[in-house]
């Protein structure tokens, strides 16, 4: 008997989940045209092997289809930045991880900045040859302004960069911070990278007053279920240049037409 009631507990529970699948397919599929289907399924392939999201989600890191590391920047911003010849570029980034990999294969140096002490050490695992890894620590349970203020006057100690990428510890104010601390240590036509700049509307405004370009790149992030904004900051002495002269270039899944020949 009870071993009859558990097997009826257990199927409720297994149609249940069945129908909750069913019920947001239905409406899926009740909104949808065959052809609106069919483009759906494309673009899900798109982000699954192009992209590598499910990849992304599998591993639970930040790596595009071939398993390789990405930062946990949007897709199109990656895009962007992946076309960009940053050979000769010193990196500083305030936050550190897969993007220190990217980064690090793409540069001739990368410093990178964190505040966990647990993931410093997962990273300093495998940190690249070229990279430098500085930890100061900032307890994300607990507001701590001196520990907050050491975090961000850590570039003090420091060189000029060509990028600066501000990411990172978050709370009370602080990449707003790291931000105004960076504008002293990026060399003239360099690049400032803002990451959630969508949450930074004051940092955003900030470097516009400043006399920055902003270029915001809304989108799907690996690892995300929502869109977010990491946004490119420069001014009119930008000296990064592309790859190659075919710039662009095909975008990665898109189609490889060329609408510049000549009849």
């Amino acid at each position: 008997m009870i071993k009859n009631f558990i097997r009826y507990i257990v199927n409720i529970f297994d149609v249940s989940k069945k129908m909750l699948l069913l019920h947001r397919f239905s409406i899926f599929l009740d909104e949808s045209t065959p052809e609106e289907l069919h483009k759906n399924l494309l673009a899900w392939r798109l982000f699954k092997r192009e992209y590598g999201y499910l990849r992304s989600l599998k591993e639970n890191q930040c790596v595009n289809a071939n398993g390789e590391p990405i930062p946990w920047y949007t897709y199109p911003a990656i895009e962007q930045l992946r076309l960009w010849d940053f050979n000769n570029c010193d990196v500083l980034e305030y936050g550190s991880g897969n993007s220190t990999k990217w980064w690090a294969a793409r540069c001739k140096t990368v410093t990178s900045i964190e505040n966990s002490k647990l993931w410093y050490e997962t990273v300093l695992k495998n940190k690249p040859d070229n990279c430098q890894l500085i930890l100061s620590e900032v307890d994300n349970d607990v507001i701590d302004q001196e520990q907050i203020e050491r975090y961000i006057e850590v570039i003090d100690k420091l060189d000029m960069f060509d990028i600066i990428i501000v990411d990172g510890f978050s709370k009370a104010g602080t990449r707003k911070k790291c931000v105004e601390k960076a504008l002293s240590h990026l060399n003239p036509g360099g690049l400032l990278i803002v990451d959630n700049a969508d949450w930074l509307p004051k940092t955003c405004k900030l470097l516009r007053d400043a006399g920055f370009f902003e270029i915001d790149f809304s989108g799907l992030g690996p690892l995300n279920a929502h869109a977010e904004t990491t946004s490119l900051f420069f001014k009119n002495d930008f000296k990064i240049r592309p790859i190659s002269d075919k710039h662009p270039g095909y975008a990665t899944g898109g189609l490889k037409l060329n609408y510049d020949l000549e009849v």
